[in-house]
């Protein structure tokens, strides 16, 4: 059995019926209504159905509005939640590893204050050597220098040209 496609069948020409309810009697829209165009390219006639275009209900209406501008509020509320916890969770990594900056110069700070506190205690010991040559301070081997002569200012010529711009850190700091 051979199958042809259904434009090429030639297609009888019927009228559509109205519609009937359950109880047999006619409603007073037609479900649609034919008219006959003559196609350009085949010659064929084409149906085009005709359909009265209904208005749809105000409250029907009302609730297709208000799931389409539900959706957009749903959808600028996620945007808004995930563009918020992003911010979070970066501000979070960011504090993370300049805390662990601050323990690391905390931890050098206490190092080199204990390199400081050693290196003055050797040199107290090294100063308490007589083998070293140094002399305890007294009145009478303390030297005098005299005052350095006063010297003019010099004065900068200012200059037009526009001033540096303020240090680069941040406001934050």
């Amino acid at each position: 059995m051979n199958a042809v496609p259904r434009s090429v069948l030639p297609q009888r020409h019927q009228p559509r019926r109205q519609a009937t309810n359950s109880k047999g009697t006619r409603s007073r829209a037609t479900l649609s209504s034919t008219v006959s165009v003559p196609s350009r390219n085949t010659g064929k006639k084409v149906e085009k159905l005709n359909t009265p275009r209904q208005q749809t209900p105000i409250w029907l209406s009302s609730l297709l509005f208000l799931q389409r501008s539900s959706d957009v509020v749903t959808f600028l509320l996620v945007a808004a939640t995930l563009t918020i916890y992003s911010w979070t969770v970066y501000t979070q990594q960011q504090w993370t590893k300049e805390y662990q900056k601050l323990e690391t110069l905390q931890r050098h700070e206490r190092h080199l204050t204990t390199t400081n506190a050693v290196i003055k205690d050797q040199l107290a010991q090294q100063a308490e050597n007589p083998a070293t040559g140094l002399v305890t301070p007294t009145p009478a081997n303390t030297i005098f220098l005299p005052p350095a002569p006063q010297r003019q200012a010099q004065t900068i010529p200012t200059s037009t040209a526009e001033p540096e711009s303020k240090a680069t850190t941040p406001l934050g700091y």
